[in-house]
């Protein structure tokens, strides 16, 4: 009987060990991807505090980037915003006033 217990004893060693060993790389993965995202986040915030001061420079995507960009989105089902093929027209700024006459440009392009 010592023989089959033994077996099994030992099955629970290795099973608690590569149990161990998948936490700790699932714990890593996951601290990896924290900090991957807060240095995206940091990264997105810096951009957008550029383009509010108006200090963002950018080239315009080329024409076949968009379009790859653009199959890849409609493939997965996300919106995809068709602008014509120059730069998109500027974001309207959001206005803060109570007005409700939605004939207002300001009030109709709010997102």
């Amino acid at each position: 009987m010592t023989g089959n217990n033994q077996g099994f004893a030992e099955a629970v060693v290795r099973f608690r060990a590569e149990l161990s060993a998948a936490v700790t790389r699932s714990r890593r993965a996951a601290a990896d991807a924290r900090d991957e995202s807060a240095g995206f986040r940091e990264q997105t915030s810096a951009l957008a505090e550029e383009v509010r001061e108006g200090k963002a420079q950018t080239d315009p995507t080329d024409e076949t980037n968009r379009a790859t960009a653009a199959d890849w989105r409609r493939t997965q089902g996300l919106p995809v915003a068709e602008f014509a093929a120059t730069a998109p027209a500027p974001v309207e700024p959001a206005v803060e006033d109570d007005d409700e006459d939605f004939s207002e440009r300001s009030i109709l392009f709010r997102g």
